[in-house]
């Protein structure tokens, strides 16, 4: 009796990563597209950047007015650790959020809300399917995988992601891997049928394998994993920093906002504002940066993150990933295109701590011939950068007090 009530609720999780695929397919899609129409809009409406204070005010009053003011990424990993529900609500205020940040031109991206939501898509399935306990946790991060799927176009890096984000046990991973497959492919699959195209950006000709090339990749990496460290002290440093100096919520996210407007005219342009996938592009096509690009990039997100702009820091990150690797390897004597695709590998790697992950990005966005450089850049960006991350659980602790 007690084996086929087992194989009873695994075949419902299974119906349930299915529904959660489908759902999370759909509104990863319609969010895909909000944020292309939010970035497009502020690409030619950049005057736009003068009411991101304002916008700000209206994305902290929907917080509370829905009462999940209190409520982030790290609630949703909780919610996973623990088996505890999942606030469908904070799905609705993260996705207005982030379309308001996107719009206005705050430096943020898409997969902090894109996991926040596909968890609150999943929590109410569990519960209507009446699932517990391991089966409960399984669901959530079937939810927050097929959302990174649907938004990333990345179904092997988000089935590794999740495998990796948080980590529970082996067994309860053995049980999970069939799953969040179903749910990550399925979840791609329905974005992709609903016009969201692969992000495959490609390589030209790799540089000639030798031992030089080795030792200046190596060198690459080091650097990028300095930076990786730098990039998450300096968002977890400024969000303490304005919470201590700014107790009221709405003036923290006004004075970001004004700080942001300060700095978009002190650089002169706008390719610090927004996730800043543009930027990313062109540096693969052309190999052309800015050197200090990398370190604007981290002062944007930082001030973005900390006064309570929502979005998420993964697709930031990419971009000094990109920006970092093709000025170093420029430096280097390297090709910078091929570099700021290492650089990217590092950056996801080390902020993260997945490891397969950044692998598995490097292999979708890039293709296989870079595979044995990006899985150095990968297992040696997390070594470098020690228990330095986006998501340490230090500091998840730390917020959800």
């Amino acid at each position: 009796m007690q084996k086929t009530n087992t194989k009873k609720e695994y075949l419902l999780l299974l119906l349930g990563a299915v529904i959660t695929a489908v759902l999370c397919g759909g509104v990863g899609a319609l969010f895909a597209h909000t944020l292309k129409f939010a970035n497009g809009v502020f690409g030619q409406y950049n005057w736009l950047v003068y009411i991101l204070p304002l916008g700000g005010l209206l994305t902290v009053l929907l917080f509370k007015v829905l009462k999940v003011e209190k409520q982030n990424i790290h609630t949703v990993f909780s919610a996973v650790k623990n088996g505890g529900k999942s606030p469908v609500l904070l799905s609705v205020a993260v996705f207005v959020g982030t379309a308001i940040t996107q719009f206005l031109g705050g430096s943020a991206g898409k997969e902090g809300a894109a996991l926040q939501i596909g968890s609150g898509i999943a929590s109410p399935i569990a519960n209507a399917l009446k699932l517990k306990d391991e089966k409960l946790k399984i669901l959530l991060l079937c939810g927050m995988t097929a959302m990174f799927s649907s938004v990333f176009t990345v179904p092997l890096t988000a089935l590794a992601f999740g495998l990796e984000i948080i980590y529970i046990s082996r067994k309860f991973y053995l049980k999970a891997v069939l799953p969040l497959t179903v749910s990550s492919f399925g979840a791609f699959m329905v974005a992709k049928l609903l016009g969201i195209h692969p992000e495959r950006f490609g390589l030209p000709t790799l540089p000639k394998f030798n031992a030089i090339l080795v030792l200046k990749v190596i060198a690459l990496i080091v650097a990028c994993s300095v930076v990786t460290m730098l990039f998450c002290l300096a968002l977890h440093f400024v969000a303490d920093l304005f919470k201590k100096l700014f107790k009221n919520a709405y003036l923290r996210i006004a004075v970001g906002g004004v700080l942001i407007i300060g700095l978009t005219l002190l650089v002169g342009n706008n390719d610090y504002n927004g996730g800043g996938m543009h930027i990313i592009e062109n540096v693969l096509k052309t190999g052309t940066v800015c050197y200090l690009a990398f370190a604007f990039k981290i002062i944007f997100t930082a001030i973005t993150n900390a006064s309570g702009f929502k979005g998420g820091e993964i697709v930031p990150a990419l971009f000094v990933g990109a920006t970092l690797g093709a000025a170093v390897g420029t430096l280097l004597g390297i090709s910078p295109t091929f570099s700021a695709a290492v650089g990217m590998v590092v950056l996801f790697g080390g902020a993260t701590k997945c490891t397969v992950a950044a692998f598995m990005l490097g292999l979708e966005f890039f293709g296989i011939g870079g595979a044995g450089y990006f899985a150095l850049a990968a297992v040696l960006s997390r070594i470098l950068t020690f228990n330095i991350g986006l998501y340490t659980e230090k500091k998840t602790k730390k917020r959800l007090d």
